[in-house]
């Protein structure tokens, strides 16, 4: 097996994101050995040929200064030597990082050190076909899963890549001997449970008010907690609200949740809602097992055909979607799938384009138009919910049981349904969805009985009819959706169980609104640089009341030189019942070029009679955009009355929390108010404020890092304890999480600023970042007579770790020093190759903030007669 073992300098993250800053004796070494590979650069091709156990030569005439004198340098011939034993380790196949395992590295026959020890079944499991290697010609691989195996013998064209200081293992695979695996695929052998953890996240906030000569307090307090115990999730919603009339306390919700991999689903046990793919979406409080699509690779989520097509020759397919390249690979000769393309939307046909090698192309069309109940060919979803309605405007909650199933059948048709009991209610749906040159279509049909006390029983269906299109040539999207109810004795499981509690406590049923049909349409109509229209209107009626409820919004949006501007009209109910119309005017535009150069916005409005104007000011500051203000001014006129406000309000995303505050005043009335948010993380390491979680976050771990910027957080930092909370994290994704060194301590050093996480639903995930702490110094130590120590020789500490190297001018950048202790030199293997440096540095509060110390001192030989070395000298210089 091809093993390279690397050998990696110190180096420290700058405090411009993204960038290394190498120290300065790392510097120079570097260089240096730079210089010396290109000159052996024959001698080094040679080692990558051969493998690592090759020795690499290095001309010693660069690095002397002193002709009688050489320099041994055997220690860098060979790279870094691994000791047989267990290592954990992130595994990355062709750049890609895909697992992390502990690994098991054995002492190899004729070998330096020790090579990682690869089993049949790990490999497997990081995605090796051996049936294509054997189907190519390749070895017949038939050893216990459990053996070792020569990945370089295995696998043709193979290699693996050790890396010590990154302890990762990058592996350079063939594609073509891979399983197949769609884009985005996360393994689950890779998803995180987590750590055991419990978390509450506040939301309070006060407000006083004054208006018509009445003055009103409220004060509200929300709280979402959560305990993590291995792979259960237990999480808790309620609110406090006090006003001058008493407090009122809402139980929110309550549940337990787990994630089932093998079905790629979520049980629920508690509070929760049913989906509502066939039936409408119902609170519950009860049991609940659903699959989770976030469980599937990104580019099998959502509905998107799959293309087939034939290729004569090793061609290049690409996938083109409204004029844009959205998909493109290499395929061998004979027929082709491709079976991950990323949903887009309602969608928009697909032009497929074959390349074949000797330049000729075909090309062919699938058509692509969905609607919410379609699914790819081949995925099926599913729902099973048993327990009790939720609701608190029920004296009697019925108990009910409710079964949905979904299945793509083809590129065309995708089947769904569904049944459900409940006390005195039965229903069943059936329906189906089709994806046509025409656009997409779903219909279903849906049956229900309810049993009315004191009434008899009331029959009812309801038709459902859907259509979605993206017209290419004109790139408008339309999304109609028609409901037409049948019967009068049709009711959903929400209007059946209203309808029986109002008929148990003698009440009239018939005040039950049941919609008789319902249109609703969308419409988004792009004009390029000419703007947009939208359309969004909806028109219900009913059985048992008069009349038409009729709620539209239409509008027109384009950007000219400076800024935007849109213009809409809308009808809404108001607050009393009534129903009116509105159409409003507005523009943004930026103040400005800057990344803080503030937004102003205007909206004019007319509605009812009356005519409100209204200016905003707006916009962030801070490094991180912590900072955000606003202001603003209106006025309204309209039924014989007039009124002027305005008003300020601020918020402040701090590391640990997130302050708001209000202010306003107007024509006999005024207000103010001011709120915080965040959370309080208990784990292992004990508690951290932080701003608020989601349901799954990550605490990161840098021992000794205080003032460590989390860069995919903004305003996160590392406390006191080394500890952070990355709020928000994507389950069952790889998220990236960067930590930038700024404003840490200088005896601090990141052997990696940054990490991966993928946290399974819910989950506490640990990031832990591998710090060096302690003191930090820049030594000039040359032997007696200010003879120049060798460059390049180690530089060892008191307990053998080594901590520098000597550059230039017998200098030696230092980390992880102690207060006071000894520091080895060594440049060869006998005893006069090597001497001693004695140090004391000063106190902390000395060292001058974050400034490394600097220190003179000599490098003494144990065998030279005793001389006084004199006193070190001290001083500091700049970060």
């Amino acid at each position: 097996m091809n093993v390279r073992l690397r050998h990696k300098l110190s180096a420290r993250t700058s405090e411009v994101s993204g960038a290394i800053r190498l120290t300065p004796a790392a510097t120079i070494v570097m260089l240096a050995f730079a210089v010396l590979g290109a000159v052996q650069q024959t001698s080094a091709q040679a080692t990558e040929m051969s493998g690592a156990d090759a020795a690499v030569e290095f001309d010693t005439t660069f690095l002397r200064t002193d002709s009688k004198e050489t320099v041994d340098v055997s220690r860098f011939a060979r790279g870094n030597p691994v000791s047989e034993g267990v290592y954990s380790v992130d595994v990355v196949l062709n750049g890609i990082r895909v697992a992390r395992h502990d690994v098991r590295f054995v002492a190899a026959a004729g070998a330096n050190g020790a090579r990682p020890c690869f089993s049949r079944a790990m490999l497997e499991t990081l995605g090796i076909d051996f049936s294509k290697i054997a189907a190519n010609g390749g070895p017949q691989t038939t050893v216990e899963p459990a053996r070792c195996i020569d990945v370089a013998s295995a696998i043709p064209d193979a290699t693996a890549d050790f890396d010590f200081e990154e302890q990762k293992i990058s592996l350079s695979v063939p594609q073509k001997y891979l399983k197949n695996a769609a884009r985005g695929y996360v393994p689950p052998e890779m998803w995180q449970e987590g750590v055991n953890a419990g978390f509450v996240s506040y939301n309070a906030n006060t407000y006083q008010s004054f208006a018509r000569g009445v003055e009103s307090h409220q004060n509200y307090l929300g709280l979402n907690a959560g305990v993590n115990l291995g792979a259960w999730h237990f999480r808790h919603q309620s609110s406090v609200s006090q006003q001058s009339q008493g407090s009122h306390f809402d139980n929110i919700a309550s549940y337990v949740q787990h994630d089932i991999t093998a079905l790629k689903s979520q049980v629920t046990l508690g509070d929760g809602y049913t989906t509502g793919d066939v039936f409408d979406s119902v609170p519950f409080r009860g049991a609940q097992l659903a699959t989770d699509d976030r469980m599937l690779p990104e580019s099998l989520r959502g509905y998107a055909p799959v293309v087939r097509g034939t290729a004569e020759s090793n061609a290049r397919v690409t996938v083109r979607q409204n004029g844009q390249v959205i998909y493109e690979t290499n395929v061998s000769p004979g027929p082709f799938e491709i079976t991950d393309l990323y949903a887009t939307g309602y969608g928009g046909n697909l032009d497929v384009t074959i390349t074949e090698a000797d330049g000729r192309t075909k090309t062919f069309s699938v058509p692509y138009a969905c609607v919410a109940q379609s699914l790819r060919p081949g995925t099926t979803r599913f729902s099973v919910t048993a327990g009790e309605l939720r609701t608190s405007t029920l004296d009697t909650k019925p108990k009910f049981t409710q079964f949905t199933v979904q299945r793509g059948l083809t590129n065309l048709v995708t089947a769904y349904g569904g049944a459900g009991v409940a006390n005195g209610y039965i229903t069943a749906d059936f329906g189906a969805a089709l994806n046509t040159t025409l656009g997409a279509f779903s219909a279903d049909v849906t049956a229900a009985q309810t049993q009315v006390p004191n009434q008899g029983t009331s029959r009812g269906t309801s038709w459902r009819i859907g259509y979605s299109k993206f017209i290419d040539p004109t790139d408008t999207n339309i999304a109609v959706a028609a409901y037409r109810y049948s019967t009068a004795g049709y009711m959903n499981l929400s209007d059946a169980a209203t309808v029986r509690d109002l008929a148990m406590r003698g009440g009239d049923p018939n005040s039950v609104y049941r919609e008789r049909n319902r249109f609703q349409v969308t419409l988004n109509q792009n004009f390029k640089e000419h703007g947009t229209v939208f359309l969004n209107a909806s028109a219900q009626q009913y059985w048992n009341r008069s009349g038409n409820d009729v709620f539209y919004q239409a509008g027109y949006s384009n950007s000219f030189k400076y800024g935007t501007y849109s213009i809409s009209a809308g009808r809404m109910r108001g607050a009393d019942g009534s129903m009116s119309n509105q159409v409003m005017l507005s523009t943004t535009l930026p103040l400005g070029h800057s990344q803080h150069s503030p937004l102003m916005s205007t909206n004019l409005s007319s509605s009812g009679g009356s005519t409100n104007a209204q200016m905003n000011l707006g916009g962030s500051l801070g490094e991180s955009n912590q900072y955000s203000y606003n202001a603003y001014g209106s006025y309204g006129a309209g039924n014989g009355h007039s009124m002027a406000t305005a008003g300020v309000s601020g918020t402040y995303r701090a590391p640990y929390a997130q302050l708001t505050g209000a202010a306003s005043t107007g024509t006999g009335s005024s207000q103010v108010s001011a709120g915080i948010s965040g959370s309080v993380v208990a784990h292992s390491g004990g508690m951290i404020f932080s701003q608020t979680v989601g349901d799954t976050f990550g605490i990161v771990e840098a021992p000794g890092a205080a003032g460590a910027n989390v860069i995919s957080a903004p305003g996160v930092k590392v406390n006191s304890r080394g500890y952070a909370v990355v709020p928000y994290l994507t389950p069952y994704g790889v998220n990236t999480v960067d930590i930038d060194p700024k404003g840490t301590s200088t005896d601090v050093e990141f052997q990696s600023t940054s990490e991966q996480a993928v946290p399974r639903l819910g989950s506490v995930v640990m990031i832990r970042y591998k710090t060096v702490n302690g003191r930090a110094a820049l030594i000039r130590a040359p032997q007696l007579g200010d003879k120049p120590l060798p460059f390049g020789a180690d530089v060892i500490d008191g307990s053998g770790r080594n901590v520098g190297v000597v550059a230039q001018d017998s200098r030696i950048f230092a980390r992880g020093l102690d207060d006071l202790g000894t520091l080895r030199v060594k440049w060869g293997s006998d005893a006069a190759a090597e001497c001693r440096i004695d140090y004391r540095l000063p106190k902390r509060a000395d060292s001058g903030g974050g400034a490394y110390t600097s220190m003179q001192a000599h490098c003494v030989s144990d065998i030279a007669p005793i001389q006084t070395a004199g006193t070190a000298s001290m001083s500091a210089i700049t970060k």
